[in-house]
């Protein structure tokens, strides 16, 4: 047994200092960068219910503003049809068994969902044709990114993060009396991957005043990326 064990020390000791050899002469930095940028899609969700005492009626009426509603927007808002879809529809039996007073009713509901590009004159004129149906309609928006506007953030935001692991590696030579050399190694997962940080900020909308629907303002929000990058560098002592 103890002479099993020697031959095991034997074995692992040249392993151990291959280890400590790879570490050696290298400086080892996390650099991280977070920029803001403004999206460059936005999306109305324009959700309808319909409560009738007849579940034919409810289905129809539902029907019927929907296709005022994309009646509207095509027209007055210059949208294409391809540009529209409908999502979500359900019916609900609203059954009032323990009130035998109240009627059963039947509510219809589906939601007309609206892509463009983020451009704040369009959005404020949309907003304005969806406002001049006088339609019981649930309105929500929200901003993102496309493909091509992610791509272009991460190239960014991993430029600022070698430049920060850059900064951080020459103060710390500087401090130390030694000189940063070539990069040894990156590595890409350290840190958070691209993406939203947190919850994106809530656009704002303004209507022009209370007794009128039409709005006079909308401001697109930014929202803030950030990415972290850890970086090796081979480091050397300074020349005397």
């Amino acid at each position: 047994m103890k002479r099993t064990y020697a031959i095991l020390l034997v074995v692992l000791l040249p392993f151990s200092l291959f280890a400590q050899d790879q570490e050696a002469n290298t400086l080892k930095v996390q650099g991280s960068a977070q920029i803001e940028m403004m999206p460059d899609l936005f999306q109305f969700d324009l959700r309808f219910n319909v409560t009738t005492e007849a579940q034919r009626q409810s289905i129809d009426s539902l029907n019927d503003m929907t296709d005022y509603m994309i009646k509207c927007l095509t027209k007055k808002g210059k949208i294409s049809k391809d540009s529209l879809k409908t999502i979500g529809f359900y019916t609900n039996i609203n059954d009032n068994q323990y009130r035998p007073e109240v009627k059963t009713t039947y509510t219809a509901s589906q939601t007309l969902q609206l892509k463009i590009g983020a451009d704040k004159e369009q959005i404020i004129k949309l907003l304005n044709v969806i406002a001049d149906t006088n339609l019981p309609v649930n309105v929500n928006t929200s901003s993102y990114f496309s493909d091509k506007a992610k791509a272009k953030s991460e190239e960014a935001l991993i430029k600022a993060a070698f430049e920060n692991a850059s900064r951080q590696a020459q103060m710390l030579a500087s401090a130390g009396n030694f000189e940063v050399g070539a990069v040894r190694s990156v590595d890409y997962t350290q840190g958070e991957p691209f993406q939203v940080n947190a919850l994106a900020r809530m656009e704002s909308m303004a209507m022009k005043s209370s007794d009128d629907r039409s709005f006079a303002n909308f401001n697109l929000a930014p929202q803030e990326f950030q990415k972290s990058i850890r970086i090796s560098y081979f480091i050397h002592q300074k020349k005397n």
